[in-house]
C-alpha cells in the first residue's frame, strides 16, 4: 500500500465522497425526469421499460471501459472524462426530441453512472487501509445523500421554471456535476492507479484476467444476491403493499421512506462496527439478521409495514461490508477484480429483476419481494464458502512471503560468507615470538 499525507488522504477522500453524492444525486434525478419524457414525449410502456433498461446497460460498458484504462489513463483523468461525457448527454437529451435520440443521448448522460460507482469503490480499497469499513460505509451513504438530494432538487427547478419541464432540471443538474468536475480536476490524486508504478513489471490480474476468473463471476453471482435482498424493499415493496396487504399508496411510501431512513442511519455507524468486528463476522451477523426480520415481516401481514422497515438496518451493511474484505482474498491487488465485479453484479441482477417480474405476474404479487428471503440465505451460504477461500488465499501468501524471506536470507548468508573470507584474505600478519625466540607467524 502507498503511504500518503494527511492533506493528500483528505483531499482524495473528499473526492471520492463527492463521486458518490453525484452519482446518487444523478441516479434519481433521472428517476424523476423520465416519466416526465414518457407524458410529454410521449414515449409507450415498452419505450420507457427500454429507457429504464439503458441505466443498466450504460452502467455495465461504461464500468467495464473504466476498469479497462485505470492502469494506463489512472483515476482522475477516468473520473474527468465520464463527467464530461455526462453533462454533454444532458445537453443533448434537451434537443432530443423522439426516442432513439433519447436513448443515444442517455447512453453518454448516464456515463458517470457506472464509472462513479465502479472507480470510486475500487480506488476506496486502496485509500483506506485504516477505519476502512467505517470510511467505506459513510463513502456508500453520501451516495444515498445524493440521491436524498437529486428529487428536491428537481421539484425546486419545476416549481421555479415549470415552462422548461424535465429540459430544465437536465440544464440546470449540470451547475453542481461542473462543481464536482473542477474539483476533482485541480486537486492532486496521491494515488492515481490501481497499482505503484514500482509494481508494474509484477504480475497482476488484467481486466480480462479478472472476466475469465470464475472467482469474480462468483463474488458478482454473491454480491448480487446480497443485492436483491437489499433493494426488495425499494423495487417491490410498494407493489407489496398496494396489491398483497391492500392497503394504500401512501402506505407503500411509508415503508419506502422508513426503510431508507433506517438504511442511512446504518449506512453512516455500521462502518464503525465492522472496523471493530471485522467485515467477516459482521456479514454472519446481519445477513442471518436481515432474514430474520424480513420473515418476521411477511408473517405479520398488514402490521407488519411496521416492522420491514428495520430491514434496512442490517441489508445497507451487505455490500459495503462485503467490499471491505476484498483485501483478505485478493491483497494489495483487488482494485482491479472489484472493478469488475460490480459490472458483473449489476448484468446479472437485470436479469433477475426481469425473472422477478414474470414470476410477480404469472404466481402472485408477492413473490418479487418474498424472494429477499431465499436470496439473502443463498447469499449467506455463498460467502461461507468466500471465507474459507480467502482464509486458504491468506495462508498462500503468507507461505509465499516467508519463502522469499528464506531466499533473501540464503542469498544475504552467502554474500556474508564471501564478504568474511574476502575479509581474511586482508588480515595483518602478526609475529609471535615463544619463550625458545622461535619466531611464527600468526593471522588475526
Amino acid at each position: 500500500m502507498e503511504t500518503i499525507s494527511k492533506t493528500s488522504f483528505w483531499l482524495l477522500t473528499i473526492g471520492l465522497f463527492l463521486c458518490n453524492w453525484t452519482n446518487g444525486f444523478c441516479d434519481s434525478i433521472r428517476s424523476v425526469t423520465y416519466s416526465m419524457m414518457k407524458d410529454e414525449v410521449p414515449l409507450s410502456y415498452s419505450q420507457y421499460g427500454g429507457l429504464q433498461s439503458l441505466g443498466l446497460f450504460s452502467y455495465v460498458i461504461w464500468a467495464f471501459a473504466a476498469a479497462s484504462v485505470l492502469d494506463s489513463m489512472g483515476y482522475k483523468l477516468t473520473f474527468v472524462i465520464s463527467i464530461i461525457a455526462s453533462i454533454v448527454g444532458n445537453l443533448l437529451t434537451i434537443t432530443s426530441k423522439n426516442y432513439l435520440l433519447i436513448l443515444g443521448s442517455q447512453f453518454f448522460a448516464t456515463s458517470l453512472l457506472g464509472v462513479l460507482d465502479d472507480c470510486p469503490t475500487s480506488l476506496a480499497v486502496i485509500v483506506f487501509t485504516k477505519h476502512s469499513g467505517a470510511l467505506f460505509c459513510i463513502m456508500s451513504g453520501i451516495y444515498g445523500l445524493g440521491a436524498f438530494v437529486g428529487p428536491l432538487w428537481a421539484k425546486w427547478i419545476m416549481d421555479t421554471f415549470p415552462k422548461y419541464t424535465y429540459r430544465g432540471i437536465y440544464v440546470s443538474m449540470n451547475i453542481p456535476i461542473l462543481l464536482v468536475l473542477l474539483f476533482l480536476a485541480f486537486i492532486p490524486f496521491a494515488i492515481n492507479h490501481p497499482r505503484k508504478k514500482e509494481d508494474a513489471q509484477k504480475e497482476h490480474m488484467s481486466v480480462w484476467q479478472c472476466v475469465k476468473s470464475p472467482m469474480i463471476w462468483y463474488c458478482g453471482l454473491m454480491l448480487i444476491m446480497m443485492a436483491t435482498a437489499e433493494r426488495s424493499t425499494l423495487f417491490w415493496g410498494s407493489v407489496y403493499v398496494k396489491e398483497v396487504l391492500h392497503l394504500t399508496e401512501d402506505d407503500g411510501a411509508l415503508l419506502n421512506s422508513r426503510f431508507y431512513f433506517c438504511f442511512m442511519v446504518a449506512r453512516f455507524l455500521g462502518g464503525f462496527v465492522t472496523d471493530w468486528l471485522g467485515p467477516f463476522l459482521m456479514e454472519y451477523i446481519i445477513i442471518p439478521a436481515g432474514i430474520v426480520v424480513y420473515v418476521i415481516g411477511f408473517a405479520m401481514g398488514a402490521k407488519g409495514v411496521y416492522v420491514l422497515p428495520l430491514v434496512g438496518i442490517f441489508v445497507s451493511l451487505y455490500f459495503p461490508t462485503f467490499i471491505v474484505s476484498t483485501s483478505r482474498y485478493w491483497g494489495d491487488d483487488c482494485a482491479i477484480p472489484v472493478a469488475c465485479i460490480l459490472p458483473i453484479q449489476c448484468g446479472i441482477g437485470a436479469l433477475i429483476q426481469s425473472a422477478l417480474g414474470v414470476i410477480n405476474e404469472r404466481y402472485g404479487p408477492q413473490y418479487a419481494y418474498w424472494a429477499a428471503v431465499p436470496c439473502a440465505a443463498i447469499a449467506l451460504l455463498m460467502f461461507i464458502f468466500y471465507h474459507v477461500m480467502a482464509i486458504r488465499r491468506e495462508k498462500e501468501r503468507e507461505s509465499l512471503l516467508n519463502k522469499e524471506q528464506i531466499a533473501v536470507c540464503t542469498v544475504c548468508w552467502r554474500k556474508h560468507a564471501q564478504l568474511t573470507a574476502a575479509k581474511r584474505l586482508l588480515l595483518v600478519k602478526v609475529l609471535d615470538v615463544d619463550d625458545s625466540g622461535s619466531v611464527s607467524t600468526l593471522y588475526t
